[in-house]
């Protein structure tokens, strides 16, 4: 499934392969990925790993996510909308490509080509990894992305937010959570489980619903995985055991804190032969990409209920996809765009701008964005700061007590004198 979408954007020209060997200590692999955002990248040569490649990218466009999903990048919202409405089950098989290799208690660089991704003297992670865990009674599976850092042999750090489904999956057990982790899947199953659905709900049976049905699972040892996965580990957090984490690149482009975090001990490792090792380049496009676009449909759906004539809504990717939203509505009263703002600021509370527009605005070009804020806004009138909100963690700027000052920019046009703010459409000017 992953090697059949690698395929097609062969097909299209959409993937750079890179012959060149790279070090998995050095950032240079880094530097080639940051450089290559918005194509995909597969890296053939790495220094002491002749059976794998490498992995980046997939996720790094909105172009590229649009065709995972089979659609356009304005459709994305509505067709994850969809699925959320409409999950589908998935069907359990008897075969799966990981089982080709098994290691008991690997010692994990050993086979899997970790990086550091900001030079040698930062510890190696797993950025693209997922992991499932279950309740103690069993009766919840979830899926979600968690970061792990390589604590040498079979073992690493796993960061876990506190309150988040796998935190509360911990809450149900003593000390050791038995856990799934995978990687290396199709871009519409890494972009189901980074979506926060409601505590209960399973993350594959959305990524089934995106993939129209087709995705397939393996149960391994009561886990379902899925059956294209290239990578498994099967193994434990032992929630008792902490270790600093860190530094890490958050998708602000900051360092995240060092903090204390469980300790996860391998105990088995699946891999396929000559397998593809998937990477998420940490602050990267793709960071911000899965991150973000799962929050699109949230916003939507509760700012929606405000004014039923929203047309799009998007966090832009120079706000991180996590601070900065645009929101495209069909204007009939004034005032609408300034409650949609807030109507915003609720549905996704680490947002620290909103910016209203109408729809003859592309809310996905931040060009058109910027010159209706430049042509149709007047401060006095059309911003509002809201003071000392609950900020994001994400924001460096927020003050020590974890508030900032939130804003809205109505860009919308005023509906008494709208001929004055029309945009000229070059396509319709007559050539006589």
């Amino acid at each position: 499934m992953l090697r059949e979408f690698l395929q097609e954007l062969e097909k299209q020209n959409k993937i750079e392969e890179i012959e060149k060997e790279f070090d998995i200590k050095s950032e240079k692999i880094s530097l080639e990925m940051k450089k290559l955002e918005g194509k995909a990248v597969v890296f053939k040569n790495i220094k002491d790993y002749e059976n794998c490649k490498i992995l980046a990218n997939i996720c790094s466009s909105r172009e590229l996510i649009a065709k995972a999903l089979q659609t356009t990048k304005e459709q994305i919202l509505f067709r994850m909308l969809n699925a959320m409405k409409n999950p589908l089950s998935y069907e359990i098989v008897e075969k799966a490509c990981f089982l080709e290799n098994k290691i008991k208690e690997p010692n994990i660089i050993e086979h899997i080509p970790l990086l550091t991704f900001f030079g040698k003297d930062k510890p190696f992670y797993t950025t693209s990894t997922i992991v499932c865990a279950k309740t103690k009674d069993g009766k919840i599976m979830n899926y979600s992305f968690h970061r792990l850092m390589y604590l040498g042999e079979n073992k690493f750090a796993i960061r876990i937010i506190p309150g988040r489904h796998l935190d509360r999956i911990t809450d149900t057990w003593e000390n050791e959570i038995p856990i799934a982790i995978f990687c290396s899947v199709h871009p519409a199953v890494e972009l189901a489980c980074a979506t926060s659905l409601e505590f209960g709900k399973n993350e594959l049976e959305l990524a089934n619903a995106l993939l129209n049905g087709n995705l397939t699972c393996y149960n391994l040892k009561g886990f379902h995985i899925p059956s294209h996965a290239e990578i498994v580990m099967i193994g434990k957090i032992k929630k008792n055991e902490l270790v600093e984490e860190g530094p890490f690149a958050d998708l602000t482009e900051t360092w995240d804190v060092i903090r204390k975090q469980p300790i996860v001990e391998i105990e088995e490792l699946y891999y396929r032969n000559e397998f593809i090792y998937r990477t998420i380049l940490p602050s990267g496009a793709e960071h911000k990409f899965l991150m973000g676009l799962p929050q699109e449909p949230r916003i939507y759906s509760i700012v929606s209920n405000t004014l039923p004539r929203v047309k799009n809504v998007c966090l832009t990717q120079g706000g991180c996809c996590w601070l900065h939203a645009v929101v495209s509505i069909e204007k009939k009263k004034e005032g609408e765009g300034k409650n949609v703002g807030l109507a915003a600021l609720a549905a996704h509370p680490s947002l620290k701008r909103v910016v209203v527009v109408d729809d003859d605005i592309d809310i996905f070009d931040e060009k058109q964005v910027e010159w209706a804020i430049a042509t149709r806004v007047q401060p006095k009138e059309d911003i509002i700061i809201i003071p000392s909100c609950k900020g994001s963690s994400l924001d460096p700027s927020q003050k020590e007590d974890g508030t900032t000052d939130k804003w809205i920019i109505d860009a919308t046009k005023p509906l008494k004198e709208k001929q004055k703010f029309e945009r000229i459409k070059f396509g319709e000017i007559s050539e006589n």
